[in-house]
């Protein structure tokens, strides 16, 4: 069973909300007033809400019982919310929103993934919008799937001495330590539906997009 967390509404469209309309959902300080305005009622809500008008409070607490978090605090609205679906029950985690507007936001958001309670969860967790799917590898061989129309597959090393061996894609790379700030592993191509991947000494960031 799938869970979707919604943060803005930066890079997510209607088709998408009305598709997953039936799913499970978080919403996000102003994704939860995204989420109602599409007569989605999310299951939970956090943020500071303090750049919400009035009137989408008012919408807020039609609908939930949100426990405001203050503005000046140690974590992100997402943290708390990647935190609280840590304990529920479920086998993957979409995270939606999370790719536009401020960078260091958006760079905060991608190394939530590489935290130690989400990397030895039950969930797999992904950061997605209409170009992207970003994910996790821990250390480990690891069977990967062709996502529907994207195109590039790329991998990114969480720190040094990071070793990668890629079989099966386009760019065949034997047992290689790739070297933290470069870019040889960005750009690969499914030649199948599916392909291997083992990861050595450390983790890896999985990116597949499209143009």
């Amino acid at each position: 069973m799938d869970l979707h967390v919604l943060c803005t509404s930066h890079n997510i469209n209607e088709d998408t909300l009305q598709q997953l309309a039936h799913e499970d959902w978080l919403g996000i300080d102003y994704g939860t007033v995204v989420l109602l305005r599409h007569h989605i009622t999310p299951i939970a809500a956090f943020g500071d809400f303090d750049s919400t008008t009035a009137e989408e409070h008012q919408l807020i607490n039609e609908h939930l019982e949100v426990e405001v978090l203050p503005s000046e605090k140690n974590e992100t609205d997402l943290e708390v919310g990647i935190r609280y679906a840590l304990t529920l029950d479920y086998d993957r985690v979409f995270i939606h929103g999370a790719t536009g507007g401020r960078m260091d936001h958006f760079i905060g958001n991608v190394q939530s993934l590489a935290h130690p309670d989400v990397i030895l969860s039950e969930s797999e967790f992904y950061i997605i919008d209409e170009q992207n799917i970003i994910q996790v590898l821990a250390a480990g061989t690891h069977v990967i799937t062709h996502a529907e129309q994207m195109k590039y597959v790329s991998f990114m090393p969480i720190g040094e001495q990071v070793i990668l061996t890629i079989e099966g894609l386009k760019y065949h790379l034997p047992r290689t330590m790739l070297e933290f700030g470069r870019t040889r592993t960005v750009s690969n191509e499914f030649i199948t539906d599916r392909a291997e991947v083992t990861v050595e000494n450390g983790m890896i960031y999985m990116v597949q997009s499209r143009d």
